[in-house]
């Protein structure tokens, strides 16, 4: 099985990497998350209904091809991704959905950060603050507008709602 790249893997890569279960491909969360790495799972066919296991805070589905596909992007981030495109944006809005945050000043934020998420970003031009255990976007308007049409939670981050484009 010859498992190609698309922007739609991305997102559902840049979801699971930071949410993900011990078991399985999968993810861990709040209801609205299992919800979208669900459907997202599903329309793009990595898995059928009967074969998506869902248990208290998490869906998960083996697939050892996939799994395998996953941990080898994860590995190549930098390289894979190293382009302002649909697939970046993709995978970047994957990471927001996971551990993004808009505060009430409007300070966007990502969490859990590994070296290679900061080199990523970084080298796409996303400047970025330590503060805490948290990292936080110096120009947020240029981030969310790149994402801006990739991310699925958008309820999450109202601020969406006001980006032009």
């Amino acid at each position: 099985m010859k498992i190609k790249l698309t922007p739609e893997l991305s997102y559902i890569i840049g979801l699971w990497r930071k949410t993900r279960t011990t078991e399985g491909i999968g993810v861990r969360g709040e209801d609205n998350l299992l919800e979208v790495f669900t459907m997202e799972v599903l329309n793009q066919e990595l898995t059928t209904t009967d074969k998506l296991l869902s248990e208290s805070g998490r869906v998960f589905f083996y697939h050892s091809s996939y799994r395998k596909f996953f941990q080898q992007i994860e590995k190549e981030q930098l390289e894979r991704f190293k382009y302002l495109n649909e697939y970046a944006a993709n995978y970047l809005a994957g990471l927001f959905d996971a551990t993004g945050i808009i505060d009430d000043k409007g300070i966007v934020s990502l969490g859990n950060l590994t070296y290679q998420d900061q080199m990523l970003l970084l080298r796409l031009g996303f400047i970025l603050r330590k503060r805490d255990m948290r990292y936080i976007l110096e120009r947020p308007i240029v981030f969310l507008t790149f994402i801006k049409n990739y991310v699925k939670l958008k309820k999450k981050h109202k601020a969406f709602d006001y980006i032009k484009g």
